[in-house]
């Protein structure tokens, strides 16, 4: 056969033609640079000024920019709203508002820790006592001025709130209060009231109520610095846990040294004991009052010699609060419990109806176990969970999801090394997870196969037509 009469013969020169090609040329316009149209220049207050301005403003890599600020468009168009109305103002979603946050949960939590100690142990040495107190005071007025500089976010009409006035009416209308309480200015009240400086350091005790910011702030950080919410937790609760013991061992010394210095302490208190005098360093008699207020918080007040009023009105107290910390470390405990475990919990629902399902079916107790075992592999490898996800995702996501899952896979076996990827890509595609237990027949000699199996994990057994094994397995 003459293959070249297959061969199309040309009378005349084919004509050709030319298209030419036309080159797209595009380019995105460049975003102008707002804060450098309004700060112009090259010297150094110029650029610090520019900096500090491009802190203050909307941060486009903040987790909660993502959520609240939904396009590209709209971040520029609130940053450039920023700019021209309230340029003076801080974004509560800034790199700033984070830094600052981040400060305040340090400092608060080393103040909270301080001002206690200063207050009960170290009383005597005033001007100490006054620094420390002035410069815990004056970092917290710093931070009452920052919240009303600080925008806050809507979520009700979903816009970010930027002006000074709705911005200090809700703040004043809602926690200044409790921020402003801390930081009375005590040193006031010591000079126009003479022999006061006990009663009005005992003011000094507010401080706590800044626990409330440490906790506010922290919510806010979590998803800055993706913070697993069951190690948020676990995190704020030895905060409020640490700080309460704390300042109870605190209260333990101070209250009888309150009255001691009103003149009417017993010599039956606590503090006159043998046993506490001996303790000569103010850690050991730290270490005494820590013991006591755990004894109190744990309700064995039984076991402390209390013999006096305020001993006794203290540790009651101590008691009543240690049994509502008891309820809420419970109320957390169970809370990270249900995190922890709701896909296990789910898990266990399957499987109590499963249970219930062969017990209607009176099923064989082997086949009962054969199906246990199937469905306890099943939710440990969570193929549900996977499917659920690919079904909900993009073709395109699904796509790149099941060839980063079977690719490493599918690398291991020597026929499809040397594949092109778009080859791959439609392999991947076809593939199907399916589950074999012990004793299950995957497919039988001598009949015709419809598919190919891949070994994931797990030993095949083969046996030949005399139903013999065979020495070579395949396992992987």
């Amino acid at each position: 056969m003459d293959l070249m009469a297959f061969v199309p013969h040309f009378t005349e020169v084919p004509i050709l033609e030319h298209v030419p090609v036309t080159k797209h040329k595009c380019e995105q316009p460049k975003e102008e640079d707002e804060i450098m149209a309004i700060r112009k220049g090259n010297r150094i207050l110029d650029k610090l000024s520019r900096w500090f301005m491009r802190q203050r403003v909307l941060h486009k890599k903040h987790p909660l920019t993502r959520w609240c600020v939904k396009s590209t468009t709209a971040v520029n168009y609130e940053i450039s709203r920023h700019l021209k109305s309230h340029p003076y103002m801080i974004h509560p979603f800034s790199s700033f508002r984070i830094v600052w946050d981040s400060i305040m949960i340090i400092f608060t939590f080393v103040a909270l820790l301080i001002t206690p100690i200063i207050i009960t142990f170290y009383f005597d040495e005033l001007f100490s006592y006054f620094v420390i107190n002035d410069i815990i005071n004056i970092v917290f007025l710093c931070d009452i001025i920052m919240w009303f500089f600080t925008g806050y976010y809507d979520n009700q009409t979903k816009l970010t709130v930027l002006d000074p006035m709705i911005v200090a009416r809700k703040y004043l209308q809602s926690y200044f209060l409790i921020d402003f309480l801390p930081i009375l200015p005590i040193g006031i009240f010591i000079f126009i009231i003479p022999n006061s400086i006990w009663y009005c350091a005992t003011l000094n005790m507010m401080k706590l109520l800044r626990i409330r910011n440490i906790l506010a702030c922290s919510k806010r950080l979590r998803d800055v610095y993706k913070i697993y919410f069951q190690l948020h937790k676990i995190l704020q609760t030895c905060v409020v846990i640490i700080i309460c013991i704390h300042w109870a061992a605190c209260l333990e010394y101070y209250v009888p040294l309150s009255v001691y210095v009103l003149g009417t302490l017993s010599n039956e208190s606590w503090i006159n004991s043998s046993y506490f005098q001996t303790k000569e360093t103010i850690a050991k008699k730290y270490l005494v009052c820590l013991h006591r207020s755990l004894i109190a918080f744990s309700r064995s007040c039984h076991f402390l010699n209390m013999k006096t009023k305020e001993d006794i009105i203290l540790n009651m107290i101590l008691m009543i609060i240690g049994c509502f910390g008891a309820i809420f470390l419970l109320t957390q405990f169970s809370q990270l419990i249900t995190t922890f475990h709701i896909t296990i919990k789910y898990n266990l629902k399957l499987i109590a109806q499963l249970l219930e399902y062969m017990r209607y079916k009176e099923l064989p107790s082997s086949l009962q176990l054969r199906l246990l075992t199937f469905y306890h592999y099943r939710n440990k490898k969570a193929f549900e969970r996977n499917q659920k996800i690919l079904e909900e995702v993009s073709p395109y996501l699904r796509e790149e999801i099941i060839l980063h899952n079977y690719l490493k896979f599918l690398q291991n076996v020597e026929l499809f090394k040397h594949l092109p990827k778009n080859i791959i890509i439609q392999l991947t595609s076809a593939l199907q997870s399916e589950i074999y237990i012990a004793g299950d027949e995957i497919v039988k000699a001598g009949t015709r196969g419809e598919a190919l199996y891949f070994i994931s994990s797990g030993t095949v057994a083969v046996y030949n037509s005399a139903g013999k094994e065979n020495e070579r397995k395949l396992w992987k």
